[in-house]
């Protein structure tokens, strides 16, 4: 007999924050139906590239879940993927202006971006953990809440967890997509090159204020062919810096699925580790 696996659920979740209605993918684990118990939740962003469906579509998370969850390995969860546009997951700057020279200099990467940006950190923070919180039977100590993404969804991630260090037990910072006052982001979300502005949607500013004493179980990694490496290293240090203990691990690999699918179950490892 074939083990009974997970269900993946898409919802529609009316946002106050962007005043519209957004897509977000659930992920049950095997047997939430039969018992009445609560589970430590997951929240998972995704890259700059994609949407809601990555993490399952791409990396296969719902049967890699299942499978540890059947053989024991991790206590099964509860997964939820918003979808994030091209917002890095947090609030805008929004400074306005015209960004028409911006958007030229690669039509595709940027194609939808200024659809896909505002308020994105109330969405997630406001919107999708309190509907999550009141509609599924996940737990509320902030030891079984992690945050995690990949590239931009790192970034948010970070930024979200590195904010409110007492809001999330654990996060996940993979692959991150950083930026510098030298390397702007997208000025529609972190300015125009304000220092003011970028600090705090800048985790390596963020971590260089953080506590030592912060208790946030922090997973920093990025593949050692990825251009992102750099950054990924400046946020390290300055972790490193405060004394904030985390775990950081360059692997061979590049910005790219088999990279995060050969660590997906290292990741969930990790995330389970408090729990």
């Amino acid at each position: 007999m074939s083990a009974i696996p997970g269900q993946i659920i898409d919802i529609s979740l009316r946002s106050r924050a962007l005043l519209k209605t957004m897509p977000v993918r659930v992920y049950l684990p095997p047997f939430y139906d039969d018992y009445s118990m609560h589970y430590p939740v997951v929240y998972l962003l995704h890259p700059w590239e994609s949407d809601h469906t990555f993490w399952t579509d791409q990396l296969g998370l719902h049967t890699l879940a299942d499978h540890l969850v059947h053989t024991g390995t991790i206590p099964p969860f509860v997964a939820v993927m918003p979808q994030g546009d091209k917002s890095f997951f947090i609030n805008a700057e929004d400074p306005g202006g015209d960004f028409s020279m911006v958007l030229r200099l690669d039509p595709d990467h940027f194609e939808g971006a200024l659809d896909g940006y505002g308020d994105y950190g109330d969405y997630l923070i406001r919107d999708v953990i309190t509907n999550i919180e009141k509609v599924y039977r996940v737990r509320g100590e902030r030891n079984c809440r992690v945050i995690a993404g990949i590239g931009m969804g790192a970034t948010g991630a970070a930024v979200q967890a590195l904010s409110v260090p007492d809001r999330f037990g654990t996060v996940g910072i993979h692959s991150p997509t950083l930026f510098t006052t030298h390397r702007l982001g997208p000025p529609w979300i972190f300015g125009l090159g304000d220092a003011a502005a970028f600090a705090p949607r800048d985790p390596i500013t963020l971590a260089r204020k953080l506590d030592q004493s912060t208790d946030l179980a922090i997973y920093l990694d990025c593949g050692l062919d990825d251009d992102r490496i750099d950054l990924a290293g400046a946020l390290h240090n300055a972790l490193s810096y405060r004394g904030v203990q985390h775990i950081y691990i360059n692997r061979p690999g590049h910005y790219d699925v088999s990279y995060w699918q050969a660590q997906l179950a290292e990741y969930l490892g990790f995330y389970a580790a408090r729990w």
